[in-house]
Formats: structure tokens, C-alpha cells, sequence
């Protein structure tokens, strides 16, 4: 009688542990670049829908050196945004630049590129 009583206790301890509940694993935190991209105004993340946040993060600093480079230094909303938009859709947009022009040595910003040099007379 006693083996049966230990056998018996032995399975319902066995069944015990297996009813705990599963451990959860910790929630990541999220990253810097997730936190800020959660920051930005609702239309802005919705033009940076289709990238990741920190790709959406590296548009908005491109858009921000972008304006600096045009010499808006503490751009508007509508700025930005359109600026913004600029980068993102660049297939169908030409960006306008604000500087002399291409035959000013050195160029006046440093995100213009120096025109190439002259191709060889033959």
C-alpha cells in the first residue's frame, strides 16, 4: 500500500509542474531610433510608413541637412515637410539649389559636388 501511495503522490507532483505556466520572456525595449521616429507629428510618420525607423530617422536628419544647406536654418513645418517629401519621392522631384552655381570655385556648400574635369582633347 505504501508503493502505491508513493507512486501515486509522484504523478500528482509530476502533473503539478507541468501545469505551470509558461515562463515570458521580457518585452525588448524599444531603440532609440523607435522612440524617436514615435515622436515625430502623425503625417510625417505616415510619409516615412513604408521604412524602418531607423532609415525614417536618417531621412529626417538628410531632410534637416538638406534645408541647412539652402541656408533655412530653422525651418517651418511646411518646410520640412516638404522637404521631407522631397527625399522621399526623389524620383520625381529635382532639387533646386541655392547656391551660384556649379561654376563657383569652391562650391559654395559642401553638398555640391565640384564639376568634373575637363575630358582630354584627342
Amino acid at each position: 500500500m505504501s508503493r502505491f501511495a508513493l507512486v501515486l503522490l509522484l504523478m500528482v507532483a509530476q502533473s503539478a509542474f507541468g501545469q505551470q505556466a509558461p515562463i515570458q520572456e521580457p518585452v525588448p525595449r524599444p531603440t532609440a531610433e523607435e522612440l524617436a521616429f514615435a515622436r515625430l507629428p502623425a503625417d510625417v510618420r505616415g510619409m516615412l510608413a513604408g521604412l524602418t525607423p531607423a532609415q525614417a530617422m536618417q531621412a529626417v536628419i538628410q531632410a534637416d541637412q538638406h534645408l541647412i544647406a539652402l541656408g533655412i536654418s530653422s525651418p517651418s513645418p511646411d518646410q520640412f515637410r516638404t522637404a521631407l517629401r522631397a527625399l522621399t519621392n526623389s524620383s520625381s522631384y529635382s532639387v533646386g539649389s541655392a547656391s551660384a552655381g556649379a561654376t563657383t570655385f569652391p562650391p559654395l556648400s559642401p553638398l555640391v559636388a565640384p564639376p568634373p574635369p575637363p575630358l582630354p582633347q584627342r
